[in-house]
């Protein structure tokens, strides 16, 4: 029995439950809860189970007392916000004595002291930004990593954000373990199953985070190859028989069955004919086949006609009914070792996705520590509340239950509504919910609406409770109806009262098809929308007194191929509106393919193809001819080379973001877009992507790094990453289309649903199963009719809420899109509504036709005050004309500020670049530099001669190859690189970066070889790279260093007069820079007490060991200025040590600089070298400091004399 909830009486001990339905002023009651903790607030309780007892905690609280946990960092930041501004509004009013407010003021009677709740709620005020308001993956976090003794955490983690590329490494290496070895045949029928890696990963990505699913059938020791060979073996039998049988088919069948003649049935004989003799078909098995099961030709006998008797009938509804495959095998395998590898994965890189918290800390409660650790976290938090309770799952449930449970001088408060659990596809659980509601028998509801009007709130209330289970777990989910507040205001339509649920119905015709009924509906929204826009500017269109305008209408829809048909056909009204999704990422979108042909031309602008393919895209909005005519006017191609090439410098010094910006202003993309259609919507797509790019590029080691981020984040976009989930389009207040997920919390004056009709069954048999132990989650991969009907019917269920949840949007009016939807073709009457959640409730369960529909319309508008029936409109209206505005004469502002245009961002590339300033500024390409653009020469001078006998020498030359070699370096562990594993790591990264598997082996022999090769530091014995453990040493450090005004006289003078190398070299040539010195030192570690830099090298510097000697290192890195390079690199490392290293000394624990040219060891390639004291010492004191000289480089003098 669920009691009524009064803020102030509500007991705040022991688990409570709290059920509140829409609008009924949940995130009110949760601020109003946490006021009366911090006060210590509460009278006895009056009645019921704790009848007597205080209702107060047993003290008042601090705000780090008081857990508050919810689902998203958006909803946390607006809790935040919300109890921020109660406590300051109760503040006040225990200072002043009165407040308007009905619960303050009756809170003002109760409490006796109001000095001291100021006070307290002052410091409380004070406290919030350290108030415990957290994700529930933010509390995991916290709690292991301040409890990291019970829990078992690892001191040093790094936070995993987006897991992805993670995933899809280790499908791609179960792949490669599972499939490569196999023969051809069976090779084909894991491809005509999932064609790639990425697609396998596609299919089974949702189950690999629930660590708790059962999937069925149980995994045996079958191996896939016997599988296989005994599927194609009951397929094979089933087509020697209809070969062998073909006249008895025929003499048992022709005549003997209804519709077995004609042309109808010689087609079905002759294709499956042409499939029993086809060899090579596979697993396929035609459709034509199940009409030659005994069941269906005895379901179609004729009358008289004699029961067809032959066995190969019966052997075929066998076959049919247990289809052979090798998916189910494969699935199960699949998630079992990728689960595995993914968890080695994160263990050995010490990583955390956001599941591993729930996941570890849920097992360090249930450990040998846990009752340990639940104590720590109870007398931490006394109170916790969760928000939003109804989308837990089990792990999420357990942790809290654990923590909490009989434990009555703590309190656990759920706070949610089950009638709005609509993210099953997260992970969210309803059964849960379930499960939770059934352990605590104290449940309390919030049952006034204060949203909608009080005709709206009948009119739902009514429609749910046609059926006699709304949302069909009835015991666990019951309807209660809700009270209206009531609002004084209503839609007025020429001077009428709108009925606040307009039903239209689609008539004319027995059924409708999906297509057909959403394109009808999708007119008759826009042609409602501009009568209503039309009304309001001729003031008869009204919200109480006001007009209504474009941003009070919401049209609520389920995918975006639904919200563009409604934006469409806005579009062609000349009404204008924006598209809101929490699930649509801006990598889907075609501006980030395009960005990524732009980007690629940007890297290589004298590559024509690459060239071409940017110029052809959408934003440069080039039409056949002009395209066409760039092929023959040279000066117009030199033009657009020239033009990417500056794209070029921009990236390289200023980074990806102010290259876009610079492209957007040089083409005026801004109003070319902007004057096409949806271009609000492809600007602000362009804009966002500009702004994830530049992000993600602070990250990776430079632009090929982020070439190859995004041409995989474009073919595997993740809606659920917040930073890449589509922004809206405008400030503007438009009619705002929104997918019903989205608009979840929220609320709009007027709501179109205009294709509640539509649905899709379940067609995954993912189910749920109650038993002792509480609920079990259950894939059954054989498809099962029964469990494919039961995860039908949970769908169903979160259908109806996600109805629940749509039509609770609206203030003062809903429209609904009706018709009797039939899926399929056929003749039957009979429609699919009562498979749809809105048939479900209007017909109450049952199958029906359109009059079904017809007469339960007429039934809900009869019984229920504000509903009304009719037809939509569906004649389209003439554009709506634009609405004059009245501006005043436009202001010019001026900018009186001053810019900084001598602080940069810059890199070692960027001082050694002669004569180019600061050409290479913002992002450092680490371990390349120069290398790439000489590899990349090289390359485009050479002419291809006979193909050459692998090796590292004829490995190829240019960017990516290197970018392989680094990643290659980077990514190993040194001391077990070898054998298969390293040979799987190998083939990922060639198959990754588009490079022919047959390197594999000549990279492996190189690897190994590289880490087996000592490396004389010059102080005792040699190291081998792979003598060096994980905690000696650090890969890709990144370092920022500040930079006083550093001068190239300065820079080249005090590097030549301490260092040899730099004595034969030319003066630097740079632009005066002071700022940042960004860059990454491919290793750092430690041996024998001594710290070294390393740097990897992709240098092609000939094709034998001979051409590594010391010489020809030493010439290599004089005229790539690698001198530099590694000068400014001990200073960060001398920076880092003197930080970091207590006692730190230069002469004892500096050790020296190793480059490895990788292509000539283990004979050659390797310069050794220790930049002395005092060049370190005055490189520290010239960026921190200055040149104080007041010298000038001859690029600036170039500069100002320009």
């Amino acid at each position: 029995m669920a009691n009524p909830l009064n803020t102030l009486r509500f007991p705040l001990h022991g688990e409570r439950l709290i059920e509140a339905s829409a609008g009924t002023g949940k995130t009110y009651t949760i601020a109003g809860l946490y006021l009366r903790l911090l006060l210590g607030h509460g009278p006895l309780i009056e009645e019921g189970a704790d009848a007597g007892q205080p209702s107060a905690h047993e003290r008042p609280l601090s705000v780090t007392e008081i857990l508050v946990v919810t689902f998203t960092e958006a909803a946390t930041a607006e809790l935040r916000g919300r109890i921020r501004g109660r406590i300051h509004e109760a503040r006040l009013a225990f200072m002043r004595g009165h407040s308007s407010d009905a619960l303050l003021a009756q809170l003002l009677d109760e409490v006796a002291d109001h000095e001291l709740a100021a006070r307290r709620l002052l410091a409380a005020e004070r406290q919030m930004d350290e108030a415990a308001v957290f994700t529930i993956h933010g509390f995991c976090q916290r709690m292991l990593k301040q409890n990291a003794f019970e829990s078992g955490a690892l001191f040093e983690t790094e936070f995993l954000t987006d897991d992805s590329q993670l995933r899809l490494q280790a499908v791609s290496d179960y792949w490669r373990a599972e499939f490569y070895p196999v023969d051809k045949a069976l090779a084909s029928a894991v491809r005509a199953l999932w064609p790639s890696p990425a697609a396998l990963l596609r299919e089974m990505g949702s189950w690999l985070d629930n660590s708790e699913l059962e999937i069925h059938p149980a995994l045996g020791d079958e191996t896939l190859a016997a599988r296989h060979q005994a599927a194609m073996s009951r397929i094979a039998a089933v087509k020697r028989e209809w070969l062998a049988q073909t006249d008895e088919i025929r003499r048992q069948t022709d005549g003997q069955i209804s519709r077995y003649t004609g042309k109808n049935y010689e087609g079905w004989l002759a294709k499956i004919a042409d499939w029993a003799q086809d060899e090579a078909s596979g697993y396929a098995i035609p459709k034509e086949l199940e009409r030659f099961g005994q069941t269906v030709l005895e379901e179609n006998l004729k009358k008289g006609g004699a029961v067809p008797t032959l066995p190969l009938f019966s052997q075929i509804d066998q076959l049919l009914a247990s289809r052979p495959g090798i998916r189910d095998l494969i699935l199960q395998r699949a998630a079992k070792v990728v689960r595995s590898r993914m968890q080695a994965s994160k263990r050995q890189a010490h990583q955390l996705s956001f599941d591993d918290l729930l996941k570890d800390l849920d097992g360090a409660l249930g450990s040998s520590l846990g009752e340990r650790l639940c104590e720590r976290i109870r007398a931490t938090y006394r109170v916790a509340m969760i928000d939003e309770f109804q989308d837990t799952d089990p792990q999420q449930y357990r942790i809290f239950h654990r923590l909490y449970g009989g434990h009555t001088d703590t309190a656990l408060l759920m706070i949610g509504d089950p009638k709005q659990a609509i993210y099953g596809f997260r992970g969210a659980d309803i059964f849960t919910y379930i499960q939770a509601r059934r352990n605590v028998s104290a449940h309390y509801t919030l049952g006034r609406n204060w949203r909608s009007s009080s005709a709206l709130v009948g009119a739902v209330n009514g429609l749910f409770e046609r059926a006699k289970d709304p949302f069909i777990y009835e015991a666990d989910i019951p309807f209660l109806p809700v009270e209206a507040q009531g609002k004084s205001k209503a839609l007025l339509l020429d001077g009428t009262t709108a009925p606040v649920l307009q039903c239209w119905q689609l008539t004319g015709q027995p059924t409708f098809n999906r297509g057909d009924y959403q394109s009808k509906m999708a007119r008759a929204t826009a042609a409602e929308i501009h009568r209503l826009l039309t009304l309001a500017r001729e003031g008869k269109a009204l919200i109480g007194d006001k007009a209504v305008k474009a941003g009070d209408i919401a049209v609520l829809v389920r995918t975006g191929a639904e919200g563009k048909l409604v934006q469409q056909e806005l579009a062609r009204l000349a009404i204008a509106s924006v598209y809101l999704s929490n699930r649509e990422s801006v990598l889907e979108q075609t501006e980030a393919r395009e960005i990524l042909l732009i980007l690629h031309a940007c890297q290589n602008p004298s590559e024509e193809r690459s060239l071409r393919a940017a110029l052809a895209t959408g934003l440069f909005d080039l039409d056949a001819k002009a395209l066409d005519g760039l092929a023959s006017d040279e000066r117009a191609w030199e033009s657009a080379v020239q033009e990417f090439m500056e794209y070029r410098k921009i990236w390289h010094r200023r980074g990806v973001l102010a290259m876009l910006r610079a492209l957007l202003h040089r083409r005026n993309l801004a109003s070319s877009l902007l004057a096409s259609p949806y271009g609000e919507r492809r600007l602000t797509n362009f804009l966002h992507l500009g702004e994830l790019l530049q992000q993600v590029s602070s990250e990776l080691d430079g632009e090929y790094a982020l070439l190859r981020w995004l041409g995989e984040a474009v073919s595997r976009p993740n809606g659920q990453d917040a930073e890449q989930v589509l922004r809206l389009e405008s400030e503007r207040k438009l009619v705002q289309i929104v997918t019903i997920h989205k608009s979840k919390g929220l609320e709009y004056p007027l709501v179109f649903l205009p294709f509640i009709c539509s649905h899709r069954t379940a067609e995954t048999p993912l189910y749920h199963e109650a038993d002792e132990a509480g609920n079990r989650t259950i894939l059954d991969l054989t498809g099962a009719d029964s469990s494919l009907a039961e995860a039908d019917r949970e769908r169903l269920a979160e259908d109806l809420r996600l109805l629940y949840v749509a039509l609770t949007r609206g203030v003062y009016a809903t429209w609904l899109g009706l018709a009797p939807v039939r899926a399929g073709a056929g003749k039957s009457e009979k429609t699919d509504l009562h498979h749809t959640a809105i048939g479900y409730l209007l017909q109450k369960g049952e199958e029906g036709d359109a009059q079904t529909l017809a007469t339960a319309l007429t039934e809900l508008a009869q019984a229920l005050p504000g509903v009304a029936v009719g037809e939509p409109s569906l004649t389209r209206p003439a554009p709506l004309p634009p609405e004059e505005e009245l501006l005043g004469e436009p202001q010019v502002r001026h900018f009186s500020g001053s810019l900084e245009r001598d602080w940069w961002i810059s890199s070692y590339s960027g001082l050694a670049a002669q004569g180019h300033g600061h050409s290479k500024g913002v992002l450092a390409n680490p371990g390349f530099d120069d290398e790439v653009v000489t590899e990349a020469a090289a390359l485009a001078s050479e002419q291809p001669e006979e193909a050459p006998q692998p090796s590292i020498f004829t490995f190829p030359k240019g960017a990516r190859p290197g970018t392989l070699l680094h990643s290659l370096f980077e990514t190993i562990d040194f001391q077990s690189a070898g054998g298969e594993p390293l040979a799987q790591h190998i083939a990922t990264l060639l198959a990754q970066d588009g490079f022919d598997e047959s390197w594999a082996q000549v990279l492996q022999q190189q690897v190994e070889a590289v880490l087996d090769t000592p490396l004389d530091t010059g102080f005792g014995e040699p190291v081998r790279l792979r003598d060096l453990a994980p905690e000696r040493k650090q890969v890709e450090l990144e370092f920022f260093l500040p930079m006083g005004r550093v001068t190239a006289p300065a820079l080249t003078a005090l590097c030549q007069q301490h260092d040899p190398l730099s004595r034969g070299n030319k003066p630097l040539s740079f632009a005066t820079v002071q700022g940042m010195l960004k860059g990454f030192i491919d290793l750092v570690f430690e041996w024998q007490g001594r710290w070294y830099l390393l740097d990897y090298k992709s240098n092609h510097l000939g094709m034998s060991p001979a051409d590594y000697s010391r010489s020809a290192l030493e010439r290599a890195m004089a005229e790539h200025r690698y001198d530099l390079q590694y000068q400014l690199y001990s200073l960060a490392l001398h920076r880092l040590l003197t930080l970091r290293l207590p006692g730190y000394d230069f002469e004892q624990h500096f050790g020296g600089v190793f480059y490895l040219f990788l292509r000539g060891m283990p004979q050659g390639g390797i310069f050794h070298t220790r930049p002395s004291r005092e060049l370190v010492l005055g490189l520290d004191e010239l960026f921190r400091n200055g040149d104080r000289s007041g010298g000038v480089s001859s690029t600036d003098l170039n500069e100002v004399e320009a």
